[in-house]
């Protein structure tokens, strides 16, 4: 009998963490951690699509090494692997480099990148021991360009970039690969936060900041699929993808190509 793979998501619950968990539990143990937990009805609905595997719900502080670390003792009690890491937990912060809160810097460097390589550091060794292992880091087009008051944000995704291909180095003898997804706007309520903002600082409807957003940055105008990155990850860890490791895969509607 096939072996059910266990799947750690670090933010979950959040726009696009769960899109991944709801393609993920479909044939994957799934163990979800958040700074939050989902209420019972939500809960249900998630295990509803697929009953025959494991949901498990942490709530940490991923801003804490110590709760990371902690984290993984105690999965390592509970389960035999962790077979694939997804990072997709991330913050945002809109300010100018002078302006920013050194609070709030910190804050988006600890929970987007450093809690990326916590993660990573007690999650391989895992993987070494199973001979198998595939690690995602939820990146951005961030990673690979720059936009104003986002000095935290975009440095913290070039950082996870970086991050994935020294991983990938350092695995690329063994049956574990790293690889970043690079997604452009997503309709996530972090991208919505954003567009509230702009709605509130031009007087103007949602529609046309949405527009407005997309005329920026993205030439095919339309968000991209929180399912779509879901769907990529998934490839990412099949076989066929297993010479796949330390790339950063965009999906973003034309916005690097510019």
């Amino acid at each position: 009998m096939k072996k059910v793979k266990n799947v750690l998501i670090t933010g979950g619950l959040g726009g696009i963490g769960l899109n991944i968990c709801k393609l993920f539990i479909k044939d994957h143990n799934v163990i979800i951690v958040d700074n939050k937990l989902p209420n019972k009805s939500f809960a249900k609905k998630l295990s509803d699509i697929n009953k025959k595997n494991l949901i498990l719900y942490k709530k940490i502080d991923l801003e804490k090494t110590s709760q990371i670390k902690n984290l993984f003792q105690q999965l390592k009690k509970k389960f035999s692997s962790i077979d694939i890491l997804i990072n997709c937990a991330g913050i945002q912060h809109l300010s100018s480099v002078e302006n920013f809160s050194e609070e709030m810097w910190e804050k988006v460097i600890s929970i987007n990148l450093s809690s990326s390589f916590y993660t990573s550091k007690y999650a391989i060794p895992l993987m070494r021991k199973n001979k198998w292992g595939r690690i995602i880091n939820i990146a951005s087009t961030h990673g690979l360009v720059a936009s104003v008051n986002k000095s935290a944000y975009v440095a913290s995704k070039h950082g996870m970039i970086g991050l994935t291909k020294t991983i990938a180095l350092e695995t690329a003898t063994s049956p574990i690969t790293c690889n970043a997804i690079c997604p452009g706007w997503v309709d996530t309520p972090l991208v919505s936060r954003q567009i509230e903002q702009r709605v509130k600082k031009n007087k103007t409807s949602r529609k046309k900041e949405e527009l407005n957003l997309l005329k920026e940055k993205q030439p095919n105008l339309s968000f991209i699929k929180g399912s779509d990155i879901a769907a990529l990850a998934y490839f990412l860890c099949t076989d066929e993808a297993k010479d796949i490791t330390g790339s950063s895969i965009n999906i973003d509607g034309g916005w690097t190509s510019q």
